[in-house]
């Protein structure tokens, strides 16, 4: 790949774990990138040595990879944030080892960030699409649905409200293309509290916070739904649930959810659903009493200030 010191660095960072064929593909789709000032950062969890040695066969013909082995594991948390710190980008777009991108996918969102001149854009959404574990298109879900049909700018806090309410309208860590110095707090944290779950609305919203967003509304990425996903795990379920309720809580505090209306549909809409976690995992509550204190915690302080009860 011809790099090109006149356009700005962007960093691809790719965190994995013992899932070499489809880290494969994701570095294929990350190397294929037509945008040609990029550094590919990967910061190897796994337990095997198959993953390193496919870097090593690629790392020989494209010297702008760079490669990190982890004595011992991290976990996906801590994996994150080792590959923030490694990063020299201007611009920063994490692709997680199961997914992948469009070949013009940096290209078509830098567009937008090289046109701004007065640096009021903090980061870069787009459509993606939904594919299986062998790689097939598959329909879209909730999540994954249209929000615009042309690409559009919206005013971050605008932006924030919206998906506060909707869920994270925004997508993965691979759908996304941020500005480095907008995120002034460590990856996957917000108000000071480090996220179980939703390392990624944790993100946005502290981005949104700083800037605005841009939604292109033609899919520049691929996210993967396999088996081998930990998101509806008991852990990752009351995690996510504690994290569901300190974030509209913050975010209140932080002058978001200011309209009654919603802030008061926003409230009860996720207190309702962690009632509803806590319920399905009832025979499992003991197991997790940090998750349970923040819920009961947090579900007081939303009745008080959100709902005046």
């Amino acid at each position: 790949m011809n790099q090109s010191p006149s356009l700005p660095l962007v960093s691809i960072l790719i965190p994995t774990y013992n899932r070499p064929k489809w880290f494969e593909e994701a570095l294929l789709s990350a190397i294929s990138q037509s945008y040609s000032n990029i550094e590919i950062i990967i910061c190897d969890d796994s337990t095997t040595n198959e993953t390193e040695e496919l870097v090593l066969s690629y790392s020989r013909t494209h010297d702008h990879i760079q490669y990190h082995r982890n004595p011992s594991r991290l976990g996906q948390f801590e994996n994150d944030l080792k590959l923030f710190e490694l990063s020299n980008g201007v611009f920063i777009n994490y692709l997680m080892d199961d997914d992948l991108f469009t070949p013009t996918k940096i290209e078509k969102m830098m567009h937008y960030f090289q046109s701004d001149e007065n640096q009021q854009l903090s980061l870069i959404t787009s459509k993606r699409d939904v594919i299986n574990e062998q790689g097939e298109k598959q329909p879209d879900i909730g999540a994954t649905q249209s929000l615009f049909q042309a690409d559009t700018r919206i005013p971050g806090q605008a932006f924030a409200n919206f998906i506060l309410g909707y869920g994270n309208g925004i997508g993965e860590p691979t759908t996304v293309l941020f500005r480095k110095s907008a995120l002034t707090v460590p990856f996957g944290t917000f108000a000071n509290r480090r996220y179980h779950c939703d390392v990624d609305m944790a993100t946005w919203l502290n981005l949104l916070l700083n800037g605005d967003i841009i939604y292109v509304a033609e899919p520049l990425s691929y996210f993967r739904i396999h088996s081998q996903q930990q998101l509806h795990s008991p852990p990752m379920l009351i995690g996510g649930a504690a994290d569901c309720l300190h974030r509209i809580l913050s975010a209140y505090r932080s002058g978001l959810l200011q309209d009654q209306e919603q802030r008061h549909q926003v409230a009860h809409h996720y207190l309702n659903y962690a009632q509803h976690i806590l319920t399905q995992l009832s025979h499992k509550k003991e197991q997790f009493p940090h998750h349970l204190e923040e819920i009961k915690t947090y579900t007081f302080y939303i009745k008080d200030e959100l709902l005046n009860e």
